[in-house]
């Protein structure tokens, strides 16, 4: 049985620590927001589609190495003599880094998509290249993907975080930019090979495609499938991960 009083101590002893990030977060989503509301209204792909890949590179940092801030000015043998159980702590710190964190980072551009949401609709109709990057962009196959690839990382960072006593920040990026590399080469191959599985086929039954025809081909067969079994992989290394994360803190007292 979780005890609200001492959750609420293991706040208190956290806070210091996350103050910065809970200031800051919003106020970057909001920025990054603003920015790339102003790309939608200079009407150039181009620049909009440009804004988007900053912005997701950006949150990308942002939510991946978030856990790194647990580690900072913090002392593993402090949090053991928290006056909580490693049940009440786990609950804490997993629901700031997958709950709270990136509500953080949401939340500020919901409210500028809110406060844009009419002019923003009249601009996709009037602009059918932005349109279709929007549509594709905000797709819920596309949406779950995305936060996916944030919570790997993500819970990588927070095991490490947790697992180690010393050096807690450098191991945690050091083993972030690992999973990222792990999930990018692992990416590469399943849509290597799926691409050619597909060109192989299309050559045995003798089908000449166009170059278009290839273009929108690639996107069916070799995307859509990497997308749904990339949702699948990512889903049981997050739930694996985690979980070592939630043994860590309660077992270990991290």
């Amino acid at each position: 049985m979780i005890n609200i009083q001492r959750l609420t101590s293991v706040a208190r002893f956290y806070f210091p620590r996350l103050k910065n990030q809970i200031i800051w977060y919003p106020i970057i989503s909001l920025l990054l927001g603003a920015v790339t509301m102003m790309c939608y209204f200079t009407k150039s792909p181009s620049l909009f589609l440009l804004s988007i890949i900053g912005d997701a590179f950006i949150f990308s940092i942002l939510m991946e190495y978030g856990p790194l801030a647990f580690a900072i000015y913090s002392s593993p043998e402090m949090e053991t003599a928290l006056p909580a159980t490693g049940k009440e702590k786990a609950t804490f710190i997993l629901g700031y880094t997958f709950i709270i964190l990136p509500l953080l980072l949401i939340v500020p551009l919901g409210i500028i998509d809110a406060l844009f949401y009419r002019q923003f609709n009249e601009l996709l109709l009037s602009i059918p290249e932005i349109g279709s990057i929007v549509t594709e962009s905000i797709s819920i196959k596309t949406i779950v993907f995305s936060l996916l690839q944030y919570i790997v990382p993500m819970s990588v960072c927070l095991y490490a975080v947790m697992h180690y006593t010393r050096k807690r920040v450098v191991y945690g990026i050091v083993w972030t930019i690992t999973a990222n590399v792990i999930l990018a080469i692992t990416g590469f191959f399943c849509g290597a090979i799926t691409a050619f599985i597909a060109g192989y086929n299309d050559g045995r039954n003798g089908v000449e495609l166009s170059e278009d025809a290839i273009a929108n081909k690639m996107i069916s067969t070799v995307v859509g499938p990497v997308i749904e079994w990339g949702c699948v992989f990512l889903t049981i290394c997050s739930i694996f991960v985690v979980y070592k994360t939630y043994r860590a803190i309660k077992f270990r007292q991290l």
